[in-house]
Formats: C-alpha cells, structure tokens, sequence
C-alpha cells in the first residue's frame, strides 16, 4: 500500500512569517512583530524538519525545501531583530 505525498504541515505558513521576520526587523516599531514570527518561524521550521526526519517519503520534496527556506530566512529575521532592538536601546538610531 503505497502513501499520498502531501505538503508537510506548516510549510508555507514558516516561509512567509520567516521572510516578513526580515523587513519586519528594519521597521522602527515593528522590531518586536518580527522578532515574534521569527521565532515563531524557527519553531515550525525545526517540527516541520522533525516530521520530515520520521516520515521521509510521506512529504513533498517541494514542501521540505520551502520549509528549509523559511526555517533560514527567520533564522536571519532573529539576528536582524536582535541588532536592531541593541542598535535602539543604545540609542545609536535616533
């Protein structure tokens, strides 16, 4: 009995919150929105990768990558908040 290839849950979901995390973390008062779906990202991206460890044949090779992409752009999302949230704590951006 061979299994349906379906989208791995979360997919898409983790690569739009990582790649709004990016110009999120640059926008003056939405520092924190950003950093919350990229973190937010990060976690669907690492149990979407779980899932796709277990189940290797039950998941579209497009939906791992897509979650492979997004699990990467929320990863540069969390350090592009970061910077920005020391850079206006220490009032180098006025």
């Amino acid at each position: 009995m061979k299994q349906e290839e379906r989208n791995l849950p979360l997919s898409m979901v983790t690569l739009i919150f990582g790649g709004l995390s990016i110009p999120l973390a640059f926008a003056r008062h939405l520092v924190s929105l950003g950093m919350v779906l990229a973190v937010l990202s990060l976690i669907f991206g690492y149990w979407g990768k779980g899932k796709h460890a277990r189940h290797v044949l039950r998941y579209t090779a497009i939906s791992a990558k897509r979650a492979q992409i997004g699990f990467f752009l929320a990863a540069i999302g969390t350090g592009c908040a970061l910077v920005m949230w020391a850079l206006w704590a220490t009032n180098m951006l006025l």
